[in-house]
């Protein structure tokens, strides 16, 4: 295959082509964009910094005259003017505190700040003091407490001509006897602006948004409150910031800085297209460096997707190539697609195969973990299992947990499942990995887990239960809202003592009857002596009726004898020995009356069955009396009743076949119709028929086909509609490969013969 011919060859050389070009141009895109962004961000912020610092300046004087005034208002000269009358200026204490005023006045004034006029004002005398000296107040004298308003204490006035700081005197009176003005002219805080055409033009505006101050004194006095950008100002909360604004036209930034000084503004605007005019040499030069950089990594992609393209050319032709030599076509597809299949087919097997095994894993390890807690788990088993991984413990404990009850949650009995698995995982979170030995399980309505314990003492492993069995009915109780008891064994070091300990732990539970609900119970505190009965050979048992049931005496005389050896090979006193055995002939009639046997014959002696294992002396006996007097003739009853309910149940599926030859009859629906397995009565026809049931409705149906093409003048496409074929050349061929000729050979060889009679 020539790589001119490739599809994918060219999809590569195109996108190496765009994953060069791509970056390239985002960056030098992003690159221009940000310069040009930081560009307007550092003017912006330069704007913002020189309006602070201009601010700083224009404050720190204002404060400046401000402690100066109030300095000279704390002054004794002044506060002397405050209740004395001095307005008969030729008394020498008049004239002194006179003095004393205005050198007070004289000193405000060497503040550099430029005011023009400082005065007192005795309001209750009516006499005034500015920069020309000592006057009285005349007719034509404005009324100054009007004139100060009904404020109090130190403030700011924005007057027609300057910027008055007001002090009245004293600062707590409600009538103040004095007040002193300091007057500021417009023109004096502009002389702190400073105007730059690349950081904007400065102003002040007060808190009605008046401009009282500006580069251009034109301006000074103006209002600005009804301009688009004054309402995104008073809706903004910061006390600084910056406003995109449209103005003639043109696009600026409108910074501002707020006062909590005096409530000015400080505010200047700063044209965009100034900002951006510096950008502009570097869109071009990033431009130049893009197409440089593209040239070279296009050509570089060129030679290298060649280099790349070999090795999957050779991939797909060892995964493609025919028995001739010649790689398979790409039909419409390139060379990775194909790739990709291939592999995905595998990957998917390979997955599929990974998830039955490890659904198979978690099943076995459920498995094991129930015939462990039933006691059928075998030795060699449960070393396979756990031992070879290396687990110790210094003693092993069964812990179940059970719900207590339902009643007053707002539970119902349908939900008890449910609650089971959520409360086997709440405790599946709550022990550790390193606590347990496999996972916890749920059986016959309980919670079970084995616990290990690596604790060196007894009373270390106890706390540590104790915690646990808390914990976990704590957890439960605050997230599941209902109530929880605890069973818990005795501790144990063999996986062996599983079964044992697991019944401890549900004998446990059973105690809440005096004890109560929501309990943790140890079954060594509430059954202090640990002796019992030796564990009931259950699997043995099991396996034994298994053996009966299959009619298998050998089979059930060697389980037996097994059975008999577990039972008597531990040391117990003969009652002990006789409950043991009495509780496996209490099982074997119990499957039997299960199984519907007649149990008749085996009471035929006059002395009762427990009675007679009663008189037994040995274990010989004993084996003995329950093969000959038990087993064998269970196995007789049973095998009768199979063989009754075998006739019974192939009769049933003949009369069915006999009845309904013309309908859609499956051995599904006969299964239904007697409710059985479809499995068990296939194998039971078979058996008492001698042949399966679908060449016996076939046979019947051909017999009913004969007896209608001689008896009747059904057409042969009627007669296989009815007898349920799919067309009548199924029919057809059937009839010739069990007769040797078709239906209508039959029909006419039928009618010869017939007529041959007459």
């Amino acid at each position: 295959m020539k790589l001119i011919k490739s599809n994918y060859y060219h999809k590569m050389i195109l996108f190496s082509i765009f994953l060069i070009t791509f970056p390239i141009v985002t960056v030098g895109g992003f690159s221009y964009i940000r310069a040009s962004h930081t560009i307007q961000e550092k003017v912006n912020m330069g704007s913002l910094q020189i309006l602070k610092q201009m601010q700083h300046r224009v404050e720190q004087s204002l404060r400046t005259a401000d402690n100066a005034l109030t300095q000279f208002t704390a002054s004794s000269s002044v506060a002397k003017l405050l209740t004395n009358d001095v307005r008969d200026v030729h008394r020498s204490s008049s004239i002194q505190m006179i003095e004393e005023l205005q050198e007070g006045l004289r000193r405000i004034q060497t503040y550099d700040l430029g005011m023009s006029d400082v005065q007192f004002i005795q309001l209750r005398y009516q006499w005034k003091m500015t920069n020309k000296g000592y006057e009285p107040f005349s007719s034509i004298e404005p009324d100054w407490k009007q004139l100060l308003g009904a404020k109090r204490g130190s403030y700011w006035n924005i007057g027609e001509n300057s910027i008055d700081l007001v002090k009245t005197l004293p600062v707590t009176a409600l009538e103040p006897p004095a007040a002193v003005i300091l007057k500021v002219p417009y023109e004096e805080i502009s002389k702190f602006l400073s105007v730059d055409a690349n950081l904007g033009k400065p102003f002040i505006m007060d808190s009605a948004y008046r401009i009282i101050a500006d580069a251009d004194p034109s301006q000074i006095g103006m209002s600005v409150a009804a301009q688009p950008y004054i309402q995104q100002l008073m809706a903004a909360k910061d006390e600084q910031g910056i406003i995109p604004i449209d103005m003639d036209g043109n696009s600026y930034n409108f910074i501002f800085s707020r006062s909590v000084y005096n409530g000015w503004t400080y505010a200047s605007y700063v044209s965009i297209e100034a900002m951006t005019r510096e950008s502009q040499a570097i869109k071009w030069f990033t431009l130049l460096v893009c197409v440089l950089v593209l040239a070279a990594g296009v050509a570089a992609s060129l030679f290298g997707t060649r280099k790349m393209y070999i090795p999957i050319l050779r991939l797909y032709q060892e995964l493609f190539t025919t028995s001739s030599g010649h790689a398979s076509l790409l039909k419409g597809k390139d060379e990775l697609q194909l790739i990709g299949e291939k592999f995905r087919a595998y990957v998917n097997t390979e997955k599929k195969m990974s998830h039955e095994l490890q659904y198979q894993r978690n099943q076995l390890q459920d498995f094991f973990m129930l015939k462990l807690f039933l006691g059928e788990a075998e030795q060699q088993e449960i070393e396979d299992k756990l031992l070879v991984n290396g687990e110790t413990w210094n003693s092993l404990r069964v812990l179940v947990v059970q719900i207590d009850t339902l009643d007053g949650t707002k539970y119902e009995e349908k939900d008890k499942d449910l609650l089971l698995f959520a409360v086997n995982n709440i405790v599946t979170e709550l022990v550790q990995a390193s606590d347990r030995l496999l996972k916890p399980i749920l059986m016959d309505q309980s919670q079970v887990n084995l616990i290990r314990s690596t604790h060196p003492t007894h009373e270390e492993a106890v706390r540590f239960i104790d915690g646990l069995a808390n914990e976990i009915q704590q957890t439960v109780k605050y997230y599941l809202h209902i109530k929880v008891s605890l069973g818990i064994s005795r501790p144990f070091n063999y996986l062996k003592g599983a079964h044992r300990a697991y019944k401890e732990a549900l004998e446990a539970l059973n105690y809440r009857i005096k004890l109560g609900n929501e309990a943790i119970l140890y079954i060594a505190d509430v059954q202090p002596n640990d002796r019992s009965l030796p564990e009931y050979p259950e699997k043995l048992k099991n396996d034994l009726i298994d053996a009966i049931k299959l009619s298998n005496r050998e089979q059930s005389y060697r389980l037996l004898q097994q059975f008999s050896h577990e039972v008597f090979s531990v040391q117990l006193s003969h009652r002990e020995y006789q409950i043991m055995m009495i509780g496996l002939l209490t099982d074997l009639l119990r499957v039997l009356q299960e199984s519907g046997g007649l149990l008749q014959s085996l009471y035929e002696e006059e002395k009762s069955l427990f009675d007679r294992l009663f008189e037994l002396q040995t274990s010989n006996e004993i084996v003995e009396w329950f093969f000959h007097s038990i087993i064998v003739p269970s196995i007789r009853l049973l095998e009768e009743q199979r063989s009754k309910q075998y006739l019974r149940i192939s009769e049933e599926m003949i009369s069915m076949v006999h009845s309904d030859y013309d309908k859609n009859l499956t051995i599904e629906m006969c299964a239904f119709r007697i409710n059985y397995h479809p499995d068990y009565i296939r194998h039971v026809f078979r058996k008492e028929v001698g042949m399966p049931f679908g060449e016996y409705l076939a046979q019947y149906r051909l017999q009913i086909a004969k007896k209608w093409l001689t008896e009747t003048n059904m057409k042969i496409a009627e007669i296989a509609e009815k007898l349920q074929y799919n067309n009548s050349q199924n029919f057809i061929r059937y009839f010739r490969k069990m007769e040797g000729m078709t239906p209508g050979q039959y029909r006419n060889t039928t009618d010869t013969g017939a007529a041959d009679l007459h």
